[in-house]
């Protein structure tokens, strides 16, 4: 046990101060302000007679549940950028011999891997999160109470658990092929598949299947939109992002409403989003696993 924390600190160390995840952090706090920047126009906008009135709590709801929408495209972007060549780019550089020859087992080097990757994820989300949620605090003038401080927490922690969905993807890949470059074109072309191709291809099949029906005054306009939102559901089920979005909207639609609006309890929340949370966590694990077991069977050359 102590030889994987010697791993993950060095290779935490490493990551850290690389210039790949100064940038990435950099890039990351710049996205995160958009939400920010979107949610405080529109106060301005809503309320322009009273620039002394702290805003409704509603608003800093609003910006929270579309820094779930930001997280949802560029989260898998940190963790790709970090395991596309977590071990194709020691293979290429020759030191994963050097690391091999040592009295070291491979789980030990794996293990240390995805224990240090983690470590790095959870610092970049926490500090670009939290700094976004701060200074939207600050300038819109609203706190968060108990409660949305606590859906808050829980919902970066999830975030964490998505980025690290992504990252075990682009592990794997990197285990699996000889290049760094291989690695990285298939790990984009996944998360664009994911991202981008699903949602479209998911509304295109429920149009042609259920279209949905604006004829004014119907009660048969709700069944099938109804239809149509279960169709593109099912269809992007298959993608972490879906999940990672169910998520955000049961952990934090409650947190955007306003007061007039009903709110549903934390545990109830997570009691729905239960399943989405169970799927994120077993494709994370499996890609570590297959991760791990590849890597400690294959032949280093």
């Amino acid at each position: 046990m102590a030889d994987i924390f010697t791993v993950a600190s060095k290779e935490f160390s490493d990551i850290v101060k690389s210039r790949r995840f100064i940038v990435l952090i950099i890039i990351f706090g710049l996205v995160m302000i958009i939400p920010m920047v979107t949610i405080y126009v529109r106060v301005i906008q809503t309320m322009p007679s009273l620039p002394g009135v702290p805003m409704p709590r509603g608003f800093l709801g609003m910006m929270a549940f579309m820094l779930s929408s930001t997280l949802s495209t560029f989260a898998p972007v940190m963790g790709l950028a970090l395991g596309c060549d977590t071990i194709s780019a020691e293979r290429e550089k020759g030191t994963l011999k050097i690391i091999l020859a040592q009295p070291i087992f491979r789980d030990t080097v794996i293990n240390g891997k995805f224990l240090a990757a983690a470590s790095a994820v959870s610092l970049a989300v926490l500090i670009t999160s939290l700094a976004s949620i701060g200074a939207s605090t600050v300038i819109m003038g609203v706190t968060p109470t108990v409660e949305e401080a606590l859906r808050m927490i829980l919902f970066l922690l999830f975030s964490i658990l998505f980025t690290m969905t992504y990252y075990g993807i682009a592990a794997f890949l990197s285990t699996i092929l000889k290049k760094t470059s291989q690695s990285v074109i298939l790990s984009v072309t996944i998360w664009m598949v994911f991202t981008f191709v699903v949602p479209i291809i998911a509304s295109l099949i429920a149009i042609t299947i259920a279209p949905p029906q604006f004829t004014p005054g119907q009660p048969s306009n709700i069944e099938s939109m109804k239809r149509f939102t279960a169709i593109v559901e099912t269809i992007s089920s298959i993608t972490p992002n879906y999940h990672f979005n169910k998520i955000g909207q049961y952990l934090l639609s409650p947190y955007a409403t306003t007061p007039t609006q009903e709110k549903t309890s934390i545990a109830s929340s997570l009691m729905y989003a239960g399943p989405n949370m169970l799927i994120l966590i077993i494709v994370t694990t499996l890609a570590f696993i297959l991760s791990y077991i590849t890597f400690t069977r294959q032949e280093v050359k």
